[in-house]
C-alpha cells in the first residue's frame, strides 16, 4: 500500500491551500493550518529541501517524540548514548557556538535557575566549598594536567574549550581538581583534571558507578589511564614537602 500522504494522493491536496498568496499546510495531527515554512514544519531532509515538509507541525512532532521517549526509555537512552559517542566533536562545537550566540539567554536562565532552586544552589556551593581544597602545589597540578594532555580525564574535553558564562561573558576557565574518591584524600593520588559538567555529574558517585560503559563519554583507554594515575603514576610527580623555616626575631644588642 502506498503512503496516504504522498504528493499524488487526494489527502495531500486537501491539506494544502493558498490564501493571499501565502501557501498553508494543515497539520495531520492537530488539524490546524500554518504557513508552510520551516518555522512551523520540519523538512523531510534538510540537505534535500525539494522533498518538502513533514505532514505534522513542529509542535505535534515534539509532543509525539516526548511521548515515545517516555514509553521507550531504554531504547531512547541507548539511541542517545550512541549519538553522543558518534557526534562528540560536533556536539562540543555546537555547545560552544550556542553559548556564544545566546549570552543573554544563558545569563537569564542561570539567574532564574538560582532564584527558583535555592536548595540546589546551596547544596552545590557546599559541595564545592568542601572539595575545592586539594593539598597540592602548582607544580603537581601542572604535572597532573600534562599527564592527561590538558583534557578532562572523563570526557576528553580540551582545556581551551572549558567554558563558563560569568556576568554575561563567555570565559575559558581552568579544569577542576576532581576527587576520584569523593571521600578520599586531598593529595595528588586522588586528583585528576575534570570539566565542570563531568565533575557535577559524578557528584558523590564511586568511580565505577559513574564512569562505566553506560556513560556516553566512557572509553576504556581513558578509564585505564585514570587507574594508572591514581594507582602508580602520580608518585612520579609528588613534590617533597617544603621545609618549614623557623621564625627568628632579630634582637638588637
Amino acid at each position: 500500500m502506498g503512503n496516504k500522504y504522498t504528493k499524488t494522493s487526494p489527502i495531500f491536496f486537501e491539506n494544502i491551500r493558498e490564501i493571499n498568496n501565502i501557501k498553508e499546510r494543515k497539520c495531520t495531527q492537530c488539524e490546524e493550518w500554518f504557513p508552510e515554512t520551516t518555522e512551523y514544519f520540519y523538512l523531510h531532509n534538510k540537505s534535500k529541501p525539494e522533498k518538502g515538509y513533514q505532514a505534522e507541525c513542529k509542535k505535534c512532532t515534539s509532543v509525539r517524540s516526548r511521548n515515545n521517549a517516555v514509553q521507550n526509555k531504554e531504547r531512547t537512552q541507548e539511541s542517545q548514548n550512541k549519538y553522543y559517542v558518534d557526534n562528540k566533536e560536533k556536539r562540543l562545537k555546537e555547545f560552544k557556538q550556542w553559548n556564544i550566540d545566546n549570552k543573554e539567554r544563558r545569563k537569564i536562565f542561570n539567574s532564574e535557575f538560582q532564584k527558583n532552586n535555592p536548595d540546589k544552589v546551596r547544596e552545590y556551593n557546599a559541595y564545592r566549598q568542601m572539595h575545592k581544597k586539594h593539598v597540592i602545589d602548582k607544580q603537581e597540578w601542572q604535572a597532573c594536567k600534562d599527564y592527561f594532555n590538558h583534557k578532562c580525564a572523563y570526557c576528553g574535553l580540551p582545556a581551551e574549550d572549558h567554558l563558563r558564562t560569568y556576568k554575561g561573558e563567555l570565559q575559558v576557565i581552568d579544569l577542576h581538581k576532581e576527587h576520584v574518591d569523593h571521600n578520599g584524600l586531598n593529595d595528588l593520588s586522588n586528583c585528576i583534571p575534570s570539566c565542570q559538567s563531568c565533575n557535577s555529574s559524578k557528584n558523590k558517585k564511586l568511580l565505577d558507578e559513574f564512569y562505566n560503559e553506560d556513560n556516553p563519554n566512557y572509553t576504556k583507554e581513558r578509564y585505564d589511564k585514570i587507574m594508572m594515575w591514581i594507582e602508580e603514576d602520580y608518585k612520579k610527580y609528588i613534590q617533597p614537602p617544603k621545609p618549614k623555616g623557623k621564625y627568628t626575631r632579630k634582637v638588637n644588642l
